[in-house]
């Protein structure tokens, strides 16, 4: 959102920028009534603060003069004091809302939040859609541009989550993506400039703990790049902030792309160099150590936790000594996987939007960031999630593994819609655990031939993760620093 705000005091109003900034809006403030109309003949604006007494000219006149240019945008007035004349000349002239001085920022926020929606639905809004349409459909498909498409998609999300628009890119994106995926995904690996999860701890955690840094580095599970963004928002000041996309590994399942992330190799080697330990995720600080042996730091200190619960989080001092200490947020994909069960969580999250704000809610409660005290911090997932649309229907044999977005078996078939099926497992960096891997694009998920109708209704609108789509291979890496 976009906000003009006249004050003949606007500097002594900087603090209450500064917070709306960081609340995700853009303020433009200006002193002087004459200066404000000119920009507003120039730049458009979703709503218009105004001081109601100035040297130059009062609020109200400068509000019918704003109207001569802009008839419907949305206009608050500020006023010293509640006087009933005062704002009963506002309401005439259609003020859309008023607050009293000292105003607060907080004030200023509720007032927003009222304001209809089809009145910030103006030109500037329609002019954020159409660049991010723009700005999506002007890139190639090198792996430096779907890591551009993946941030451009879901800051749109983040602006406008229930744009028609959007939706459809979204769809039409996934598409071009998991053919993309599957047809360059071998090629790729190798590649050591690629920000594969594998090569996270080597190209951005290592150096810096070889330049004697301490690093401290929190890993949430099943966490999006439209999460990050909102977390991003509530970084204090204190820290340089620096958000980027990377690329998770397939499947998106924990138990293949965490281990991953701590081993520094794809599931393939990972598995070849510990048989088994794929099996679960019991091994993360046994796969640290090696990784930090291969890469010739054996002997620096470091400390690796699991934090299961929100007392755990709220507990947590994340200061034990170590030159690197890696926390796992686990109690994300708990709650994830039981929203799928019979609980009471089953009413609390009946959305995508419900499940990441809570998720948002409980890390604004938690208080962990002021907690965090080393002069450089990483916060990164294993992997991303959907939202369940569309069954397709498979058969398969006893041998085949469970998991709604991909299934390992030897006698796979698709009976309705379409997986990628995949036969060179270790080509894509994945062990031959069964003659074929399905993997589901977009947002599909797997059912059996055996009453599908009961449970493409029981699966349909649930949240998952295993497939590959743009929501959860590409993966957001924030990096702090103190200032």
């Amino acid at each position: 959102m976009k906000i003009l705000w006249l004050d003949d005091e606007i500097e002594v109003l900087k603090p209450h920028i500064l917070f709306l900034e960081r609340e995700g809006l853009k303020v433009i403030g200006v002193d002087h009534p004459i200066k404000a109309l000119e920009i507003a003949r120039l730049e458009a604006f979703d709503v218009i603060l105004i001081d109601y007494k100035m040297p130059q000219i009062s609020g109200i006149e400068f509000a019918r003069e704003i109207k001569k240019i802009h008839p419907n945008i949305p206009l608050v007035l500020i006023t010293m004091v509640q006087d009933k004349e005062v704002m009963d000349e506002a309401f005439s002239i259609d003020i859309f809302d008023y607050l009293v001085k000292p105003v607060q920022p907080s004030q200023i926020l509720a007032v927003l939040r009222k304001l209809d929606r089809d009145k910030l639905k103006d030109r500037s809004e329609t002019r954020r859609v159409l660049d991010y349409y723009n700005r999506l459909n002007s890139l190639g498909n090198t792996w430096k541009e779907w890591l551009e498409k993946g941030a451009v998609l879901f800051n749109w999300m983040v602006e406008s989550p229930d744009d028609d628009l959007l939706s459809e890119e979204l769809k039409a994106k996934n598409q071009d993506y998991a053919n993309w995926v599957q047809e360059n995904l071998p090629l790729l690996l190798p590649q050591s400039e690629i920000p594969w999860i594998f090569r996270i701890f080597k190209n951005e955690i290592f150096p810096l703990v070889s330049n004697n840094e301490r690093v401290n580095v929190l890993v949430f599970d099943n966490f999006r790049f439209d999460q990050a963004l909102e977390l991003s928002r509530v970084i204090p000041p204190s820290y340089s902030l620096e958000i980027k996309p990377i690329f998770s590994i397939i499947p998106t399942a924990t138990q293949f792309a965490r281990n991953s992330l701590f081993s520094g190799n794809t599931p393939f080697d990972t598995e070849r160099r510990n048989p088994g330990w794929l099996k679960d995720n019991l091994h993360e600080k046994e796969l640290l150590e090696q990784n930090l042996v291969e890469n010739g730091l054996k002997d620096v200190s470091h400390f690796v936790r699991k934090i299961n619960t929100l007392d755990a989080l709220k507990q947590e001092t994340f200061q034990h000594g170590g030159k690197l200490e890696v926390y796992v947020i686990n109690f994300f994909d708990m709650i994830f996987h039981l929203r799928e069960e019979e609980s009471p969580l089953r009413g609390l999250i009946e959305s995508a939007d419900d499940y990441v704000k809570l998720c948002k809610f409980i890390l604004e409660t938690s208080g962990f960031i002021e907690k965090l005290h080393t002069p450089y911090t990483f916060i990164t997932t294993d992997h991303g999630w959907i939202k369940g649309e569309k069954a397709v229907v498979i058969q398969g044999g006893a041998e085949t593994t469970e998991g709604l977005r991909f299934k390992f078996g030897d006698s796979l078939r698709a009976l309705e819609g379409k997986p990628i099926d995949l036969t060179d497992l270790r080509s894509y960096g994945i062990p031959q655990i069964a003659r074929h891997l399905f993997l589901a694009k977009g947002y599909d998920y797997f059912v059996y031939r055996s009453d599908p109708s009961k449970y493409k209704k029981k699966y349909r609108g649930g949240l998952y993760h295993g497939g590959v789509s743009i929501e959860e291979m590409i993966i957001p890496l924030i990096k702090l620093r103190k200032r």
